[in-house]
């Protein structure tokens, strides 16, 4: 849930100032001038970031110095975010091109673990297995940017078994306008940057009647058009 405006526009302006990688030095007089409004009220914001997390204060004789926190940051990309998406022409589709490769094997033991988180961020329960699918061509490799630059589902990362999992990203792609899918991202991944993984709910190769070298079209589906 996204924080009131007054929150994170507090937060905004003060990554303005410097605050997001380092601290910065500034008054509740000079905070105010900023927000537009009285010092009193420049000075309740702060206290109402530092009280729910997202603001980290030290008093200074020349004022505060003030860093925003993880939180913090985390709710200014949420802001970001939802803006990227409301300035996303509806008909501006994502297209990446790529064909069919034989992937490491792995991918069936790393969906099993990810499954229940998989199902759900994604809505559906994935085969286990991925589609691996090897990029060539740069109007691709700009569209892959292009997607990276789209809000993702974000999988956190976990322990099982004594062992780390890392964060997965997940972009939801149509594969040939036919099987709604997912291009998953790895935090700890052995592909490189040209293989992309796909999961689905069904198997891909035999659905589509497809295998190694064949070419298939990945259509990304921004957030606020998945039903």
């Amino acid at each position: 849930m996204m924080v009131i405006p007054d929150i994170w526009f507090t937060l905004y302006s003060l990554a303005n100032k410097g605050a997001i990688y380092s601290k910065a030095t500034i008054t509740t007089r000079e905070l105010g001038k900023l927000l537009n409004v009285s010092q009193q009220t420049a000075s309740r914001r702060v206290a109402q970031c530092v009280e729910q997390g997202y603001l980290n204060r030290i008093h200074t004789a020349d004022g505060m110095l003030l860093q925003i926190s993880d939180k913090g940051r985390e709710e200014l990309l949420n802001v970001l975010s939802n803006l990227e998406v409301v300035f996303t022409p509806p008909g501006d589709e994502i297209v990446i091109e790529g064909s069919i490769v034989t992937g490491l094997g792995e991918g069936a033991y790393y969906i099993d673990i990810y499954s229940t988180k998989l199902k759900e961020v994604l809505g559906f329960k994935p085969y286990l297995g991925t589609l691996n699918v090897k990029i060539k061509d740069d109007e691709s490799r700009k569209a892959i940017g292009r997607m990276k630059n789209t809000p993702p589902l974000v999988l956190s990362g976990f322990t099982h078994e004594g062992r780390t999992f890392g964060d997965v990203i997940c972009y939801r792609v149509k594969i040939n306008q036919k099987i709604e899918a997912a291009i998953v991202i790895a935090q700890r991944t052995h592909h490189s940057e040209e293989i992309l993984e796909v999961v689905a709910p069904i198997h891909i190769r035999k659905a589509l009647k497809i295998g190694d070298n064949d070419k298939v079209t990945l259509t990304v589906i921004p957030l606020h058009m998945i039903t």
